[in-house]
């Protein structure tokens, strides 16, 4: 997550963040918003978690990052739709109890905080593995728990510089990646090809694993996309939100496929799709492979501050998000205790126990842990953006006379039909890989405690609405 949705909050909000809102309206264009959306979006997912896609699919992963992007396009046109004609700080969880009920939107303000700290995790051990590039004979669970001590006691200092660095950091991954299609196209037509074979000279060449390697690899391909609510989260930084808000969520859509899909295209045809793996990013082994030792190292430091930017910002971000939800009492209250610097000891503590417990699972399935984060933070992306989409559906027949906005990025009713037509064919298709299987027994075993946090808390909550307001 990125330092722009920190103003994300899961409910009301109250008279200090209102404050906050104002303070920050105009401190964005389109373009800068679609920058940070940007590079918010690309994390250790990308540099290291497409190495899943790739064993998946083969050279067809350029494919498949092409149909991601238009799903992808398709669940933020929708999210842009409601969020311009009813522009509300707390945005979707907000707009899904509206539409969906008080169990959907206490299900998607739990999936998230979950999948924050899911995605925490994913990120230590990338670093782990960023790092175990230079420091081979150190475990990869020791560097990983050394990372998230250190993004732990930076949280605990409440260093607001952090948010100037992840900007700063957002920017060096689109040129990492950028400079990563330059300087492999100028080999690939300087050296006429570097792999052994042409990855698109035939059928079984560009579909190596047929078909269904292609749909399997889609999992991980979301997840690379799933960043797509910082434009959402940020709309309260805009001055002229109908009009910037639509132009930077279409730059950051085609933005982010250029970038994936380009990116991926030269990878395939610099080395051979076979010997990509987690263990070390594969852009990294691409600049291994052509020889280019000193850009590998270059790009691994890169991706590795890059990381840790992205999780120094996320972690800030699950603490608001497990704040905002116990502000609106579907949180226990005791996290509403801050210090008068505004330090929220007891919430900054039970983000530290979350993320510490699945860095510590490393230590147990060191070679597999990455691939169950990754799969189980994909399946609440795809229930975030299916309930998105539902949410969209609902507001279109309720919506108000005034409400005539209406993204070009969503293909309107049919556009929406077939998206979650598609995300749950890939769900379906998903669960044939092992890896990805465990991951959906994590995520559905979390939906389930949630969904009896929820019991609890209606039990609880006698004073709640018995109708949604619109």
């Amino acid at each position: 997550m990125s330092k722009i949705e920190k103003t994300i909050t899961v409910g009301t909000v109250s008279k200090h963040q209102k404050k906050e809102v104002e303070k920050r309206r105009g401190r964005l264009n389109e373009y800068s918003l679609a920058g940070l959306g940007i590079g918010g979006m690309i994390g250790a997912g990308y540099f290291l978690g497409s190495g899943l896609a790739i064993r998946e699919a083969g050279p067809s992963v350029v494919l498949a990052f092409l149909i991601g992007g238009l799903i992808m396009m398709q669940v933020l046109g929708a999210m842009t739709s409601i969020n311009v004609n009813r522009l509300q700080q707390g945005s979707f969880r907000v707009y899904v109890e509206q539409f969906l009920g008080h169990y959907a939107g206490f299900l998607i303000g739990w999936a998230l905080f979950i999948s924050s700290i899911l995605a925490i995790g994913s990120e230590a051990i990338a670093m782990g593995v960023f790092t175990h590039y230079w420091l081979p004979k150190v475990p990869l669970p020791v560097l990983a728990t050394v990372f998230m001590a250190v993004i732990i006691v930076i949280n605990a200092l409440n260093m607001e510089v952090f948010g100037h660095i992840e900007s700063a950091m957002a920017a060096a991954k689109v040129l990492a990646l950028l400079a990563f299609i330059l300087i492999g196209g100028w080999m690939l037509f300087t050296h006429g090809g570097i792999t052994a074979h042409h990855p698109f000279a035939s059928r079984r060449g560009f579909f190596p694993n047929g078909s269904s390697g292609l749909l399997q690899s889609m999992l991980v391909v979301i997840f690379s996309f799933s960043g797509i609510s910082a434009i959402a989260m940020a709309s309260t930084e805009v001055a002229k939100p109908r009009t910037q808000i639509p132009r930077a969520a279409g730059l950051m859509t085609f933005g982010s496929i250029g970038l994936y899909a380009f990116s991926m295209l030269v990878l395939v045809m610099l080395t051979a799709w076979n010997t990509v793996s987690t263990h070390k990013s594969p852009f990294v082994h691409a600049f291994d492979v052509i020889g280019l030792d000193w850009a590998a190292a270059f790009f691994n430091i890169v991706i590795l501050l890059a990381a840790f930017s992205v999780m120094a910002a996320s972690y800030y971000t699950s603490i608001q998000l497990i704040v905002s939800l116990s502000e609106v009492k579907k949180g226990p209250g005791l996290l509403l205790k801050h210090s008068s610097r505004g330090f929220y000891r007891y919430a900054w503590l039970a983000v530290a126990t979350g993320c510490l417990l699945i860095v510590g699972l490393s230590f147990l399935l060191p070679s597999s842990l990455y691939n169950y984060l990754v799969s189980a933070s994909s399946y609440f992306t795809f229930l975030n953006w299916i309930l998105n989409l539902i949410t969209f559906l609902i507001w279109r027949k309720k919506r108000r006379e005034t409400e005539t906005f209406q993204s070009k990025l969503v293909w309107g009713v049919p556009g929406a039909y077939v998206t979650i037509f598609a995300i749950l064919l890939l769900f379906g298709i998903s669960l044939r890989v092992n890896d990805f299987r465990m991951g959906f027994y994590a995520a559905s075993s979390f939906v389930l405690i949630i969904t009896l946090g929820y019991a609890v808390w209606k039990r609880s909550a006698p004073h709640m609405e018995q109708e949604n307001r619109e």
